[in-house]
């Protein structure tokens, strides 16, 4: 049987063809598909990295068993309408199955194999999704940069521009952040940075650019800086709570599940510890799994297809497939 998973980001797409045995065909990449771009170019990104898979695999998509698709974005029903519009602009013939879901979903799967839990993604923004034993769905969080997205990268990122002005103005401690920022910035002084935040950068558009930011913070972190390390056990913090209300809306509190992060963000260790601390303190009988970041964004839709063509050893076959994810992306 082949099979291919898509995982369609913010900042990028990949996709992976495979078989039921874990050999895997074909691997390829492209621009952003993430619904927030415009319908044209996710369609776009999807068809070009479909392509370039098919041909390294040298085969037809109508040879094609299962596709599974994993979009960001895809929230609200005028989201699953635009997505499915661009689904039918692909041109995939009708005897090809094709799954479409959110993430979110394909995260959890990535974390807890199909088993009751919590998996909390953070990337540029931040979601918590989890599923108990009676298949009932709970998501907590992924309202977006304005007014949510607690523990994500660009929450890090405004937790840092407020902390850094707040310490320019001497309402707060000093933190080398300050220094940091002007420098990402390239700014000779910090008032400047009114400049870029306000006037040269349409945060709309580009809070993922300015996402990037929290790579600096835990940079910063590393080198001692209370103030930083102090945003950043905040971010596993508010991380860890998405995971808890998630488990309590599915009345999973006190169950045995298995929680798990999934994101850039959990990149820095000051998080990752965070975030499992609380969870210990929170969720005293779940099992933590290891963050999963980088190529194992794919993972999700990997599992999910495998678990929809009905294979059994569907461990094994992922742990086949990410060792050639890992040396590939």
């Amino acid at each position: 049987m082949l099979m291919m998973a898509i995982d369609g980001g913010k900042s990028k797409t990949c996709c992976v063809i495979f078989n039921d045995e874990g050999e895997t065909l074909a691997m390829s990449s492209s621009g952003p598909s993430g619904l927030l771009a415009y319908a044209k170019v996710a369609g776009r990104n999807i068809r070009n990295a479909i392509d370039k898979a098919l041909l390294k695999a040298g085969v037809k998509i109508s040879e094609i068993d299962l596709i599974v698709i994993s979009l960001a974005d895809l929230d609200t029903r005028r989201d699953w309408i635009l997505a499915k519009n661009i689904l039918r602009s692909l041109g995939i013939p009708k005897k090809v199955k094709v799954i479409l879901e959110h993430d979110a979903v394909t995260a959890y799967y990535a974390v807890t194999y199909g088993a009751p839990g919590v998996a909390v993604i953070a990337g540029t923004g931040s979601i918590a999704f989890g599923m108990n034993k009676k298949g009932e769905r709970a998501r907590v969080g992924g309202w977006g940069w304005l007014f949510d997205d607690e523990g994500s990268a660009f929450w890090i990122a405004k937790e840092a521009l407020a902390m850094a002005s707040k310490a320019v103005d001497g309402r707060g401690e000093y933190t080398e952040l300050v220094r940091a920022i002007m420098e990402y910035f390239n700014l000779n002084k910090f008032m400047d940075i009114i400049d870029v935040i306000y006037k040269e950068k349409d945060v709309a558009k580009n809070h993922k650019e300015l996402a990037k930011l929290a790579e600096i913070v835990d940079k910063v972190a590393v080198k001692g800086d209370n103030q930083a390390r102090e945003i950043l056990i905040r971010a596993g913090i508010e991380l860890a709570n998405m995971a808890y209300t998630a488990a309590e809306k599915l009345k999973m509190i006190n169950d045995k599940i298995v929680v798990g992060g999934i994101g850039s963000v959990f990149k820095s260790r000051f998080v990752r510890s965070s975030f499992k601390n609380e969870i210990k303190k929170l969720l005293k009988n779940a099992y933590i799994k290891e963050p999963l970041v980088g190529y194992q964004s794919l993972v999700g839709p990997i599992i999910l297809a495998l678990k929809e063509m009905g294979i059994r050893e569907v461990e094994s076959v992922v742990n086949r497939i990410s060792r050639e994810l890992r040396e590939t992306l």
